[in-house]
């Protein structure tokens, strides 16, 4: 049995395409297996970042209520600059803009999250309960971009 020099080029030919065959099958799953970990990865982010910017929040309101303000962001009442707790009541607001912002920017950048709608609810209800929050974010929208934006769009301003 006698093959010809085509005959092994043929054989060759057809195992080295083989062989090409089963290497783009292996990087087509490891493709895959990471895309899979890097969406866990992402997902991972985002819960860390929301449970971040939620113990945030907790901690703020439990500073609200321990100094007997919760008033000022929850039940509409106003915070005068000639009331004796305004710049106590200035610093909170801007301490609770602080944690709004960061969790709009936070819920819009990592899409992973299906948390956006109901944190733009969330920070649009602060919003409008408390003349402080709102009154401090229209003067100093710079601070708080991503709050000012979603005030503005409430009130028509955009």
């Amino acid at each position: 049995m006698n093959m010809s020099a085509d005959a092994y080029s043929a054989i060759f030919a057809g195992f080295g395409c083989l062989v090409s065959a089963l290497a783009i099958l292996h990087l087509a799953r490891q493709t895959r297996s990471l895309a899979e970990q890097t969406k866990v990865g992402h997902d991972q982010a985002a819960l860390a970042t929301n449970h971040t910017i939620l113990s945030s929040l907790r901690e703020l309101n439990c500073q609200l209520a321990q100094r007997e303000l919760l008033g000022f962001f929850y039940d509409g009442v106003d915070c005068p600059p000639e009331h004796a707790r305004h710049r106590e009541v200035t610093v909170m607001a801007d301490t609770l803009a602080d944690i709004l912002c960061s969790g709009l920017h936070a819920h819009e950048t990592m899409a992973a999250t299906e948390s956006l709608g109901p944190w733009r609810a969330y920070c649009l209800d602060m919003l409008r309960r408390s003349p402080v929050l709102r009154s401090r974010v229209s003067a100093d929208g710079v601070f708080w971009p991503h709050l000012d934006r979603l005030r503005q769009r409430a009130d028509g301003s955009v």
